[in-house]
């Protein structure tokens, strides 16, 4: 797939040199949310896929204010061939958000966005199993064509996490229109914070962890 392709060559680039910096930044700042990067764990190319995701597309790089992918489309600081720059232009253009699964028909996957209640389908999709309609996820979409890709990275929440899921986007939904795009950012944010909770604190209740009065810091 092109834009794996394209993502990896970004993260080569965008931790390498002048960015390295600010990569080692990141990289402890992400700790915060997802926890430490054990090779051993069977989650490890998991969470560098979600590392890579959000550090190109989430996080502003500190000398630029700009995410990766903003700064790599505005100042071209190495060339683009012309037959990529509309991939790069469509990874910018991507959309994270909140899913539930709907069906999936041949390579077809349905989806609805869990903010909009928009239905989507990503047609001829090359990920189509781990799915399933009582797990709400996060994912990143990128708009290619007449349809979309996933990019690599996944957070799948358990299913009884739901619940408080759908009361956090529907006390949102309610919000001035101007606040809630820095509301449901910060959301998505908090709830992946607490699905990596949930994997470290196993031992404690998950009504515990995805709440709003946790006593874990999340």
């Amino acid at each position: 797939m092109k834009y794996y392709q394209l993502i990896d060559e970004l993260m080569q680039f965008y931790t390498d040199g002048e960015y390295a910096p600010d990569a080692v930044v990141a990289k402890n700042e992400f700790y915060d949310l997802a926890g430490m990067f054990d090779t051993q764990s069977q989650n490890f190319d998991s969470k560098m896929a979600q590392f890579s995701d959000w550090y190109l597309f989430s996080r502003k790089l500190n000398r630029f204010k700009q995410t990766p992918i903003e700064h790599f489309l505005k100042t071209r600081p190495k060339p683009i061939a012309d037959d990529e720059i509309g991939y790069y232009k469509n990874l910018a253009n991507n959309r994270y958000s909140l899913f539930e699964f709907l069906k999936l028909k041949g390579s077809d996957l349905y989806v609805r966005d869990l903010f909009s209640g928009y239905k989507l389908i990503i047609k001829d999709s090359p990920v189509t199993f781990g799915f399933d309609s009582s797990e709400f996820f996060q994912a990143r979409l990128i708009p290619h064509e007449d349809t979309f890709v996933f990019s690599a990275a996944f957070c799948f929440h358990p299913p009884e996490a739901t619940k408080f899921i759908q009361s956090e986007i529907k006390r949102i939904s309610k919000l001035p229109e101007a606040e809630i795009p820095e509301a449901r950012e910060a959301l998505l944010i908090r709830i992946f914070r607490m699905r990596n909770k949930f994997d470290q604190y196993r031992h404690v209740g998950i009504q515990e962890i995805y709440s709003n009065d946790s006593r874990l810091r999340v």
